[in-house]
């Protein structure tokens, strides 16, 4: 498999419509004529459109294969298999009669046992044309289309013509110039009749849409509306959050394990949360499953988190000796390595399908308990104060402890509390269940304040204890010894900051 980033931009034209000159943009040169042949699939729910995915299976060209496209923050991630990784094929290069299972792995948190079936048939006879720099590198493709396009299911046929700007690899960096080569191209096709296209996917074309997402209306909700959908929608969009992150995980991209953590762990916590509107012998396993997938996303996260503080602490520190943080670095990356490894297992397992069906169901059919029909204004306070309640009664016992590992411990759990009272806030004040304004952020705040001090305590707290070890096992103990201070002396300054931020909460009570 390999990766890219697309970024392109498409435009409506008339039938008879030509490509204008580009050559006072860049040096043009001819890309040849293609004929392009592609199956794309879904399932019949449209599962994968629900999403903004595309998966489709292409003929013809120098990219011809099984493709996947997920939305990215600028333009599309593309996934990119070759044709021989499917099933056998005549001749005629026909479509093997299922999607290989190695395509489907990305996209199994979306889709899971549902089959995947064609959708739609494009032929595409395209044209096309490069823009080159002055050191002969590709800038960019305008792509003259010419589309039959089948929707399957409706037995509609639809006939277009567009025209499709595309990035190279020889484009430049920033994004600034980006932005400016495509503006350049387009001011030309505009001039010669050419409309942004309504739709920037050719699929969502094919099957008559301008989006590939159904279109959905969002509910009006304030805090008269019942606790249970404003509570309802924020576990919605950390449900499809999850969807979304996922194939990030799978792909290992940056911070994405975190994010995935985060959302299963803002999961439990409502449900811990707000149990009083939702009936726990449906949530409590939920709750549970949840739990199982946050342990073992847990561990190569902390790897994680370790591995880049090891490579702070070095490179903050880059006056000792060379390859000082070989062992310090390495031994993390290749636990995060690991720990990676089965994140990824437990990703595909049946355990972790069967709860996102559970969540699915949760959502379908909500198990409402007493204070589901009560009003948010009503409902939502009690249960931020008793999450509020929970954290000061557990820093108060942290500052009773009698001895150190005891008042650790603690400090642990007030800093759990807090996070739980965070995503409690949050839940209603900001996002899709946001009804709760000022005051109810700035307990979120407080709440955060407290979790990040705690918990910078705690990640340094634990890389003192592997310098510890470190030390004793091998050679440059004293730079070692160095880093450990370096370290301490961190750990000495969240706690000191630290009752300052539960003032804050306490005057929030």
């Amino acid at each position: 498999m390999t990766t890219h980033e697309e970024i392109e931009r498409k435009y409506e034209v008339d039938e008879d419509a030509s490509v204008p000159d580009l050559s006072d943009i860049a040096t043009v040169e001819p890309a040849g004529e293609l004929l392009l042949t592609a199956d794309y699939f879904d399932t019949d729910s449209g599962d994968l459109a629900a999403h903004l995915v595309v998966l489709r299976r292409r003929v013809g060209g120098g990219d011809e294969g099984w493709h996947i496209k997920f939305p990215a923050a600028v333009g599309r991630t593309e996934l990119h298999w070759p044709l021989s990784i499917g099933a056998a094929e005549d001749a005629y290069h026909d479509a093997p009669a299922s999607v290989p299972a190695e395509v489907i792995a990305p996209i199994l948190a979306l889709v899971r046992a549902r089959p995947l079936r064609i959708i739609a048939r494009l032929h595409t006879r395209r044209t096309a044309l490069h823009l080159v720099g002055d050191s002969g590198q590709r800038l960019l493709e305008l792509a003259d289309d010419r589309v039959e396009a089948s929707d399957v299911a409706a037995g509609t046929l639809r006939i277009w013509h567009e025209w499709e700007t595309e990035l190279l690899g020889g484009a430049p960096e920033s994004p600034q110039a980006r932005s400016a080569l495509l503006d350049a191209v387009e001011e030309r096709l505009l001039a010669a009749g050419a409309r942004p296209a309504a739709s920037a996917s050719k699929l969502a074309t094919a099957l008559g849409r301008t989006s590939l997402a159904p279109a959905q209306q969002a509910a009006s909700l304030d805090r008269a509306s019942p606790a249970s959908e404003i509570l309802l929608a924020a576990i919605g969009a950390l449900v499809a959050d999850i969807a979304r992150i996922d194939p990030l995980v799978r792909l290992d991209r940056p911070d994405s394990v975190h994010q995935l953590r985060t959302r299963v762990r803002r999961l439990r916590s409502l449900f811990v949360s707000y149990r009083r509107v939702f009936n726990r012998a449906v949530t409590d396993p939920i709750r549970d499953e949840l739990q199982h997938l946050g342990v073992v996303l847990g561990e190569a996260r902390d790897a994680e988190v370790m591995r880049d503080r090891a490579r702070a602490l070095i490179a903050d520190h880059d006056a000792l000796v060379a390859g000082l943080g070989t062992r310090l670095v390495d031994g993390w990356a290749g636990a995060y390595s690991d720990a990676h490894g089965r994140v990824l297992a437990e990703l595909s397992s049946p355990r972790y399908l069967a709860l996102l069906d559970s969540l699915d169901e949760f959502l379908a059919r909500p198990p409402l308990a007493e204070d589901a029909f009560a009003s948010a204004r009503t409902a939502i306070p009690p249960a931020l104060a008793r999450d509020l309640n929970r954290v000061l009664r557990t820093a108060k016992a942290a500052d009773a402890a009698q001895t150190e590992p005891e008042r650790i411990e603690l400090l642990h759990a007030t800093r759990k509390a807090a996070k739980r009272l965070r995503y409690a806030a949050e839940a209603v004040s900001a996002g899709v269940g946001g009804v709760f304004g000022r005051r109810v952020r700035t307990v979120a705040a407080a709440a955060e304040a407290i979790h990040d001090l705690l918990g910078e305590h705690r990640d340094s707290s634990l890389m003192q204890e592997y310098l510890r070890a470190t030390a004793r096992s091998g050679e440059h103990a004293f730079d070692y010894g160095v880093l450990h201070e370096v370290e301490r002396h961190g750990a000495a300054l969240c706690l000191a900051d630290y009752p300052g931020a539960l003032d804050d909460l306490k005057r929030l009570r």
